[in-house]
């Protein structure tokens, strides 16, 4: 039977009517429950990489850290829920089956899979957990043994998730692998290998991820945000306050293997690059005061999404390169994949 303070915890991310307080200190719970456990306590571990495997698709970030992504709670809650509708969902179209999961990037919680487990009964859902690290994996496993989960089909793989070939059809993949912008991590190398070994029914999480430029004022956008109050893009464009520009990458699961095939090395430094698109800086007025600006927007499933700045992988990203903004300005911009995996922006003239 499934520990009662997870299946708690679970009830209140899964209620609609919990509050933003709640639904924080329902993950903290979480996360000090996993930590007393295992051992392995969230943290940002930015410095030197510590710890972190560098693949050829993009850096691996290590236990410590990918457990840290439970404290951002909104992304937490939006893809717990997706995944608990997924299967909901999934049950319905594979009626008296288990349902095969597949959660690439598992981390040392599971976090988007681990609260779920107690609300199934043992042996409807067989859950392939895949993780670069042997260390998130252990860590994993002495949790489903703490929870009382053991009745749970769980099969424990240690590989590198853009590599990997599962050796069957999953009815749901889940990989939440990224930074904002999709830069760093290898979500997009996770997407185009795996996103083809689904089901061909089956439900891929994050069911898209949008990346759009823009022209914003950074900081009066940061203030606004700080403040608590609403930033509502529609708005924001309305009043002339934010420029969209163009959608620079839009990962559709099932278009991850295409856009991968279409991709061509840039010629000066031989790195795989995504078809560029080209943008031209308008002659808006006051250009001095905006910024070229990355915004982030996911839907895990459904529903289920994440907007502008309402987590961390959803901040806006500014693009540097781009600075000073000169109005007629010609940009190509393309996603660059490789072991660090990040957005290029090149001057095509005026």
């Amino acid at each position: 039977m499934a520990d009662m303070k997870l299946t708690q915890i679970s009830d209140t991310l899964l209620d609609e009517a919990s509050s933003p307080a709640q639904l924080c200190e329902a993950l903290d719970a979480f996360a000090n429950l996993c930590s007393n456990v295992t051992g392995i306590t969230p943290n940002r571990t930015f410095d030197a990489w510590s710890g972190d495997s560098l693949l050829d698709d993009g850096v691996a970030i290590n236990p410590e850290a990918a457990a840290h992504c439970v404290k951002d709670c909104q992304r937490s809650v939006v893809f717990i829920r997706a995944t608990h509708a997924a299967i909901k969902t999934a049950k319905t179209r594979f009626a008296n089956q288990p349902i095969e999961i597949l959660y690439a990037g598992c981390g040392p919680f599971a976090t988007l899979l681990l609260p779920l487990l107690g609300r199934f009964q043992a042996g409807e859902l067989n859950a392939h957990l895949l993780d670069i690290h042997q260390r998130s994996l252990d860590s994993v496993g002495q949790l489903i043994e703490h929870f009382g989960l053991q009745a749970h089909r769980i099969n424990y793989v240690q590989d590198d998730a853009c590599r990997y070939q599962h050796p069957g059809s999953p009815h749901i993949i889940i990989t939440e692998t990224m930074q904002k912008s999709l830069e760093q991590e290898p979500q997009f190398a996770v997407t185009a290998n795996l996103a083809p070994q689904l089901h061909a029914r089956g439900i891929f999480i994050p069911q898209k991820i949008e990346v759009e430029l823009c022209l914003a004022d950074l900081e009066d956008e940061m203030a606004v945000f700080k403040r608590g109050e609403v930033l509502d893009p529609d708005t924001l464009v309305r009043t002339g306050k934010r420029h969209p520009l163009a959608t620079v990458l839009c990962l559709i699961p099932e278009q991850a293997a295409t856009l991968l095939q279409q991709a061509e090395e840039d010629c000066s430094t031989g790195i795989l690059e995504l078809s560029p698109v080209q943008v031209t800086i308008p002659p808006i007025a006051d250009l001095d005061n905006f910024d070229a600006l990355l915004f982030t927007r996911i839907q895990a499933f459904e529903q289920h999404q994440l907007l502008d700045y309402e987590s961390e992988i959803t901040l806006p990203l500014r693009c540097t390169e781009m600075a000073p903004l000169r109005a007629g300005t010609n940009y190509q911009i393309s996603f660059q994949l490789g072991s660090y995996p990040k957005f290029c922006f090149t001057e095509i003239g005026t």
